[in-house]
């Protein structure tokens, strides 16, 4: 095996496409890194770079190329030792354009995590929250699919949700609509949901919107979404399958459309087989699932948090 050697990454892709790469190479730009290697490729080699590249805060794309391949368990070492990806392939057929189209989205998710919308909004230098943050910017800028946060409290569920609508690209993107489910009271359920007619029940005294109808074209936020009742659990369900929805004393039908970014800081999957959380609704929230690192996982974070809450 050659010695590790590094040059120019779009010169190491026009290489590899040519067919000329054998043995493992990397090449380290903007805060990422392409190791190459081939499955003859000695391990520990393998994994003494991807220690160096992780320490140099580096986000690493290893790609395996050729007949020999690694097995899971080595695969699995790798991630552990710092590849954010693994990908492997038989033949060049392909590999290099699907090689160029992922470090091109993760130039872009870099050049906006490094961006003042974000940067502004961090509150936390850690390792573990800067590479959270990472993801959550890549979900957020490439998916409009629903976002689960999890975490316990105080760990910045609001803060992200805050800075996932901001990161929001729909050129008609509304507002951020934030449901606190911890103070919902069952009776006025519907009405903080769903919206009210005038006269539709007692002190009605004139026409509501609800949350579906302000979070239109925005994103509504329910915050600590384990504490909702099961009928409001069918309710939501029925809403986002649908899109549309009834003020409470109407026969009218309205439709809604908008990002769903949930909290929590309830195991959901102990709640589902307690009985306490609806199993469909789990799998319409959780398309994306963000777990929050916690305090004891960011120490050197907490004097930053205590400067900007008091």
């Amino acid at each position: 095996m050659c010695a590790v050697s590094s040059f120019s990454m779009e010169h190491m892709l026009n290489e590899l496409e040519a067919g000329g790469i054998s043995c493992l190479r990397r090449e380290e730009q903007g805060g990422m890194a392409l190791l190459l290697a081939d499955g003859a490729s000695e391990r520990e080699a393998v994994l003494k770079t991807l220690s160096r590249l992780k320490k140099a805060g580096c986000r690493v794309l290893v790609a395996v190329l050729g007949e020999e391949k690694y097995d899971n368990r080595f695969i699995w070492q790798m991630l552990l030792e710092g590849a954010s990806d693994v990908w492997m392939w038989d033949e060049l057929s392909g590999a290099v354009d699907m090689l160029k189209l992922q470090l091109g989205r993760w130039q872009t998710v870099e050049r906006i995590f490094r961006s003042p919308k974000v940067q502004h909004n961090l509150i936390g230098q850690s390792e573990v929250w800067m590479a959270k943050i990472r993801q959550i910017v890549e979900i957020a800028c490439y998916s409009q699919s629903a976002i689960l946060i999890q975490g316990e409290s105080g760990t910045g569920k609001e803060l992200v949700a805050r800075l996932i609508h901001s990161l929001d690209t729909r050129p008609d993107k509304d507002e951020l609509v934030l449901v606190d489910c911890t103070t919902i009271v069952p009776e006025l359920s519907g009405s903080e949901f769903f919206g009210h007619e005038k006269g539709a029940f007692t002190n009605a005294i004139s026409t509501r919107e609800g949350a579906f109808a302000l979070a239109n074209r925005g994103t509504l936020f329910l915050d600590e979404v384990g504490e909702l009742p099961m009928p409001l659990q069918a309710e939501l369900l029925r809403v986002i399958q649908e899109g549309t929805y009834k003020r409470v004393g109407s026969n009218q039908w309205r439709e809604t459309r908008f990002r769903l970014v949930c909290a929590t800081n309830r195991d959901l999957q102990a709640e589902i087989e307690a009985g306490n959380f609806r199993m469909d609704l789990y799998y319409r929230l959780a398309n994306w699932v963000v777990h929050l690192p916690s305090l004891a996982r960011r120490r050197e974070d907490i004097p930053l948090l205590i400067a900007h809450f008091w």
